[in-house]
């Protein structure tokens, strides 16, 4: 009788966790589905299948959005700031990690509590000051102020899990005659390999849909992102749902594609990086 019980119980919690999926899947189904399909049907039937594949709206916007232009600019901004940030992040959490003091734990408190302001709050002051720099409309620009504001989740994961790393490796690669420089890039930077992984994949979901910094800084065609590309077919007067969806659907499928190869990283380099005490 109990294994019946636990049979049932298992089941229901299965059709449970089945329909949460389905509820969370529901949002990128209808986004596909309306994809391939004109305006008026999407006006009339949302939820229904296309009755036939409509390809209209890939070519308008492929053309239209200079999609290949602003895929490159995300991927360009993408990469630099993922590699950057993720390099500095290591490097910082080892040397406050390890290098005790006073002034290294005002330094990271100050890069935790960065964590807790709102983006919103500092909006204003981020395009004042890019503004008077002369970068508010560029995408070095965007790089510069986009790094600083990833960081401290990167350096407080870092710190981590380079608590977790035992003192006697980098004492015995010391003994070998290796300098500190050499102990952090032969020894604790391999070891650093999941919550780095788990950094580029966290990273790249953020700039992948960043959308308030990027629209505040990023105004020209040239430089535009793909959120901010898709964001071009709203209007005062208008919205191209069938656009925008398709622009949408285009511009998932890559991010996609690397988070599926990636997310094994994800929970690897969350737990990797637990303080342990």
């Amino acid at each position: 009788m109990n294994t019946r019980k636990k049979r049932i119980f298992q089941i229901i919690r299965e059709s449970i966790g089945i329909i949460v999926g389905l509820l969370f899947l529901s949002p990128a189904l209808l986004i596909i589905i309306n994809a391939f399909k004109p305006l008026s049907d999407i006006l009339k039937t949302p939820f229904a299948l296309p009755k036939e594949l409509y390809i209209d709206n890939v070519t308008y916007v492929i053309e239209n959005m200079k999609y290949f232009k602003a895929l490159s600019n995300t991927l360009i901004i993408a990469v630099i700031v993922v590699s950057v940030t993720a390099m500095l992040s290591s490097m910082a959490g080892y040397k406050l990690s390890r290098h005790g003091g006073k002034m290294s734990a005002i330094i990271t408190m100050l890069f935790l509590s960065s964590l807790l302001i709102p983006f919103q709050s500092i909006m204003i002051p981020i395009a004042k000051i890019t503004s008077m720099l002369g970068i508010g409309n560029s995408m070095t620009g965007y790089i510069i102020t986009i790094i600083p504001l990833y960081a401290p989740m990167g350096i407080f994961m870092c710190m981590g899990f380079v608590k977790t790393i035992p003192m006697s490796l980098e004492e015995a690669a010391i003994i070998d005659g290796c300098s500190p420089h050499s102990v952090f890039f032969r020894v604790v930077l391999p070891l650093l390999k999941p919550t780095i992984a788990s950094l580029v994949v966290l990273f790249s979901l953020w700039i992948w849909n960043d959308f308030a910094l990027a629209n505040m800084m990023l105004k020209t065609e040239s430089n535009r992102t793909l959120t901010v590309a898709i964001y071009g077919f709203f209007s005062s007067f208008q919205n191209r749902w069938d656009y925008a969806l398709t622009a949408l659907a285009l511009s998932v499928i890559p991010i996609v594609i690397f988070y599926i190869f990636m997310q094994r990283f994800i929970v690897k380099g969350v737990s990797a990086g637990a303080i342990k005490g």
